[in-house]
């Protein structure tokens, strides 16, 4: 009797489980294993810079929170050459997503001494299913702290801040033709002094980011995002 009960929990773990990947990946077309989004940053003249790409490599249940476990992957466009590679969790829970600052933030580069430990803390960047003009979402902030032992060699703060959706639009980019909701923001940063940019961002609950431009505060455009490439598997 003991065995078929636990059998049974197992069973309705599983099922519950399964149902709640399903879930996630009908309200967010990207969120399954194998998916990949590819982004090509652009500089103020329109040149690219930098491609990121980001590979959803394993999804993992934790409670009621579903986890997909992102690969990203930095190279220069110049070279090609590999300037970055970390993997980080964006997480689904009753239909909202939950994006880590680290995937939005300026990356720390490879070969860096093997000595330093990079410590990161923070509140994740929310994207409810359910977005209305108009409507306002909650800030989220990220600390990153480079160490060398016990000494601290570094300390930089991101803040994004004042999040309003602001229009509904469909967005082109060479990685398809999204229904998106504009979304403006401040984006504040913090070493050695404080900097704020104003920025907008694109955002599909099919598959997340479509665009992002960032301007000076002259309200000229300063860097652009675009979503280049996208596959669900």
């Amino acid at each position: 009797m003991f065995r078929f009960t636990a059998l049974l929990a197992a069973s309705s773990l599983l099922l519950f489980s399964t149902l709640r990947a399903q879930d996630c990946s009908e309200m967010f077309e990207f969120f399954r294993e194998g998916a990949m989004l590819e982004y090509t940053h652009y500089d103020k003249k329109g040149k690219p810079e930098t491609i990121h790409t980001h590979h959803i490599t394993r999804l993992e249940q934790s409670k009621d929170t579903l986890i997909a476990y992102t690969e990203v992957t930095i190279i220069q466009a110049k070279n090609n050459k590999e300037t970055a590679k970390y993997t980080v969790p964006i997480k689904c829970c009753k239909e909202t997503l939950f994006f880590n600052m680290r995937s939005i933030t300026p990356p720390v580069e490879a070969g860096q001494s093997p000595d330093i430990q990079m410590e990161f803390s923070g509140t994740d960047l929310s994207y409810p299913r359910n977005l209305r003009v108009g409507q306002t979402l909650p800030d989220s902030e990220m600390e990153m702290v480079a160490r060398m032992g016990s000494l601290q060699l570094m300390k930089n703060r991101y803040v994004i801040k004042n999040r309003r959706v602001e229009a509904e639009e469909s967005v082109t980019t060479s990685g398809g033709t999204f229904k998106c909701y504009k979304i403006a923001y401040d984006f504040e940063f913090q070493l050695l002094g404080t900097r704020t940019s104003r920025n907008e961002v694109w955002y599909a609950p099919a598959v997340g980011t479509v665009k992002s431009v960032s301007y000076d505060n002259k309200g000229r455009e300063e860097s652009r995002m675009e979503l280049t490439k996208f596959s669900k598997k």
